[in-house]
């Protein structure tokens, strides 16, 4: 939720275009689980893992770049990839899989870093693919957490990236859901 993603992209903004991506993944993903966060110079979990895609589908308008709080503006992708890492290691069961969406770089990732949260969250086997927001080049730091997780970093407009996210979850072992509350 960057400032940078008030940017005009395709018909609308870069969180437009995030929020359209995510949309589509979702419809030809229905039945599978997913959760959501928003980051910034902050984390913020927003939706928990739930197989209700309404729950996420209802998210954008909240965390709009011009409506977040001052704190979440700027971009620490490595904080917020470790935050989703903390997350994903308390389930027991099941394949984990992370897919970034952001429109550019992270100060947090320069120097290396982007080396050592690769290996983290390699060491968790936690996969990351990326959703590259953005008409620039994908940023190297994003390539290499991509390349040695064993996902990988494309454009929202290439079908031939989606379909490797999507052969890649069909591949994966589910984690076991408990319903804590009712669906209406």
């Amino acid at each position: 939720v960057s400032g940078s993603m008030r940017a005009p992209f395709g018909e609308g903004t870069r969180y437009d275009a995030s929020m359209k991506a995510i949309d589509e993944f979702l419809a030809a993903r229905d039945g599978d689980a997913f959760g959501l966060t928003f980051f910034g110079n902050s984390v913020l979990h927003w939706v928990p893992l739930t197989s209700d895609a309404s729950a996420l589908r209802c998210a954008p308008p909240f965390m709009r770049p011009e409506v977040a709080p001052p704190w979440m503006q700027g971009t620490e992708i490595g904080k917020a990839l470790l935050a989703c890492k903390e997350v994903l290691a308390k389930r027991e069961e099941g394949d984990r899989m992370i897919v970034l969406v952001s429109d550019g770089d992270s100060f947090d990732l320069f120097n290396d870093n982007d080396l050592r949260v690769a290996a983290t969250l390699k060491q968790q086997g936690i996969t990351v693919y990326a959703i590259h927001i953005s008409d620039s080049a994908i940023p190297g730091p994003i390539t290499n957490i991509t390349t040695l997780t064993g996902g990988a970093a494309f454009s929202p407009n290439d079908p031939a990236g989606l379909k490797l996210v999507f052969d890649r979850i069909d591949s994966m072992r589910e984690a076991r859901l408990e319903k804590t509350s009712a669906e209406t």
